[in-house]
């Protein structure tokens, strides 16, 4: 059964993501969208099992084998966005954990 797409594009889905404002939320949405490529990527592998078993062309089950490949792909590099993330900013999410804030340069002449 295929979702039905709503609104004014009806061959269009809308998928949307807020601007993070804290690092929790961008890790959070990172894997959000990992899930969902993850999600996608297996939908369209067993979608195209199915066309395989139905006796469809490899000539066009191939494009749909690199599709989910690439959607396979996108979700560890969503994963990969996260953990670089979380890696880079240890220091920093230290520092403000034991309650110093980071708030920027200061002025001159302030």
């Amino acid at each position: 059964m295929l979702p039905r797409p709503r609104g004014r594009h009806p061959g269009r889905f809308v998928v949307e993501f807020d601007a993070p404002d804290t690092d929790g939320e961008f890790i959070a949405t990172s894997l959000a969208i990992a899930a969902l490529m993850g999600g996608l990527a297996d939908a369209v592998d067993a979608w195209t099992d199915e066309l395989t078993r139905r006796g469809m062309p490899p000539a066009i089950t191939l494009q749909f084998e690199h599709l989910a490949d690439n959607l396979t792909d996108a979700e560890h590099a969503a994963r990969g966005a996260a953990v670089n993330f979380a890696d880079y900013f240890e220091d920093a999410r230290t520092i403000a954990a034991r309650g110093i804030r980071i708030i920027g340069a200061p002025r001159r002449g302030a």
